[in-house]
């Protein structure tokens, strides 16, 4: 059974193209699972009409782009395959709930911060200023340059 599963619809668009088929109703959950690691999981209802059965896996990993269509819906594709994937929540809050957990593990952290990180250099080099981290990042560079003599 999981906790803070929401009652989706599952609907399927084949990696060739074609039509969305809807799979059918299940409920969504981001857990931790073994060996997987946290992964989007949808379980079948048993028959007290309570989350019970692993019905389909997608294992998050950081850099996976997950795109919320409206307020209730949630899309993506298979990086591999190409199949896209949509949950149709009954409601904005539970979509809400299911990105809120999807987000922090697809954010990577070697890139969180790196707009900030870039904007700082440019504004240190135009201004004549050292770069954070002291230094002109240029010259820095330019030492590193592969076939410099």
């Amino acid at each position: 059974m999981a906790s803070g599963a929401y009652p989706v619809q599952l609907l399927h668009l084949p990696g060739g193209g074609g039509q969305w088929c809807n799979l059918g109703a299940a409920y969504a959950a981001v857990t931790f699972l073994r060996p997987q690691g946290q992964s989007l999981v949808l379980y079948a209802a048993g028959p007290d009409g309570q989350p019970q059965r692993i019905v389909f896996v997608y294992p998050i990993l950081p850099g996976d782009a997950f795109e919320r269509l409206d307020g209730a819906t949630l899309s993506w594709a298979e990086p591999e395959s190409g199949n896209g994937f949509a949950l149709c929540f009954l409601d904005d809050a539970a979509c809400g709930a299911v990105c809120g957990a999807i987000a922090p593990v697809v954010r990577s952290p070697a890139v969180d911060g790196i707009a900030d990180t870039l904007a700082g250099l440019r504004v240190a080099r135009e201004d004549g200023a050292p770069a954070p981290g002291g230094g002109d990042i240029a010259a820095r560079l330019a030492q590193l340059s592969i076939g410099r003599p």
